[in-house]
């Protein structure tokens, strides 16, 4: 199974495990299963660390690249496929961090893990908690 993390999924995964619900620390702990962590995450813990509201994030954000390799999640860089459906979602949803996890979770054929019932209203897409 393909899955894309949510921003506090993966904090929580990295510092905080027992946040997750049973399902996502067993799915995203499944060696079977890919993991792939957007670059927007990367923006949107940095930005928040920055701004005092995540001030947890600082480790992750220090070396965020290395985290993901050490831990073996995916990288997913962002490009214009996931610019453009995120810009074109039929989904009344303004958070643009949200708008293209949701892009990029439905261009590449992954579930998102995710505590947001938001996600649900987005049409076409799989979100699993």
């Amino acid at each position: 199974m393909k899955l894309h993390l949510d921003t506090h999924t993966l904090l929580w995964a990295v510092q905080a495990p027992a946040e997750l619900s049973a399902t996502a620390r067993l799915v995203i702990t499944d060696p079977d299963n890919e993991v792939f962590v957007s670059a927007i995450v990367a923006w949107e813990l940095s930005l928040k660390e920055r701004l005092g509201k995540l001030p947890e994030a600082g480790p992750l954000v220090a070396d965020f690249p290395g985290l993901l390799s050490r831990i073996g999640f995916v990288s997913l860089p962002l490009d214009e496929r996931h610019a453009v459906v995120a810009g074109q979602l039929d989904w009344d949803h303004r958070d643009p961090f949200d708008r293209m996890l949701a892009a990029q979770a439905l261009i590449e054929g992954a579930t998102l893990v995710s505590l947001d019932h938001a996600f649900d209203d987005a049409p076409g897409l799989r979100r699993l908690w």
